[in-house]
């Protein structure tokens, strides 16, 4: 508070419109600074407003959004003819019944999720009678 008295005591006494106008823009710049770690402080997310990741594993497709600002990654249940899971790039290597291949990149998900995703999709390959290597 101390530091907000004195630069509007600077701002009263200062006459120059270039220091005035430069002081307003930074002024501004730290006030948003700060509303942005105070509602982040507060539990809200700035990236709740862009959409959501999620990790949606049923037994017609495998979709995943591993963040916000990344890419949708889906593949039906009904396309695939086996999966391979890489472990050193944590990458779902799955091959398509018309041949050609799909990669899931599941590299940012924590490790307890991961191990869920891998479980789940070995579950619903058993059950479907798709070959599987986890």
């Amino acid at each position: 508070m101390l530091i907000l008295a004195f630069a509007w005591l600077f701002f009263i006494v200062n006459k120059n419109v270039f220091t005035k106008l430069f002081a307003w823009i930074h002024c501004v710049i730290f006030v948003n600074w700060g509303v942005l770690n105070l509602t982040q402080g507060l539990g809200y997310q700035l990236e709740s407003f862009f959409g959501k990741a999620y990790i949606l594993i049923d037994s017609e497709t495998i979709s995943l959004k591993s963040g916000v600002f990344e890419e949708k990654q889906f593949v039906n249940w009904n396309e695939i003819k086996s999966i391979d899971y890489n472990s050193i790039k944590a990458k779902l290597n799955i091959k398509k019944t018309d041949n050609s291949t799909a990669i899931i990149d599941v590299s940012k998900f924590d490790y307890i999720f991961l191990q869920e995703i891998k479980k789940t999709i070995s579950y619903i390959a058993k059950e479907k009678n798709i070959q599987s290597n986890f």
